[in-house]
């Protein structure tokens, strides 16, 4: 087989015309990230439809804007320490900085370890 500048220019063709397009799918129409969300393993094989409450960025839980239950997929948080969560963004608005989720009661420096790699604020990644 005889490598010519053709068929390496029509490769290159290829390959940044598959780049682009998986860049515009990343895309929504405004040129923003699309927000996705997070469903527990259990329930996305038996659910067909997915719940519209819980924005998340890069496969986190936005603890600003997630519902009890998709909080309680995290580690170590129950339907007590969800509803915590809940209650304490209600009084004092949103979690400026994940770290800030350590102010609700309950969640220490090890509760706060086990998840602090799987929240967001929803705020620059």
């Amino acid at each position: 087989m005889k490598i010519t500048p053709a068929s390496v220019l029509a490769c290159s063709c290829v390959i940044l015309a598959i780049f682009l397009i998986g860049i515009f799918l990343g895309r929504n129409l405004n040129g923003s990230g699309i927000e996705t969300e997070l469903i527990p393993s259990s329930t996305a094989q038996e659910s067909t439809s997915i719940p519209a409450s819980a924005p998340v960025h890069s496969g986190k839980v936005n603890i600003n804007t997630a519902d009890l239950q998709t909080l309680m997929t995290l580690e170590g948080i129950g339907e007590t320490y969800a509803q915590r969560i809940i209650d304490y963004r209600n009084a004092n608005g949103p979690f400026e900085s994940i770290t800030d989720i350590t102010k609700v009661e309950g969640i220490g420096t090890k509760r706060f370890e086990a998840i602090m790699n799987d929240i967001t604020t929803g705020g620059p990644l």
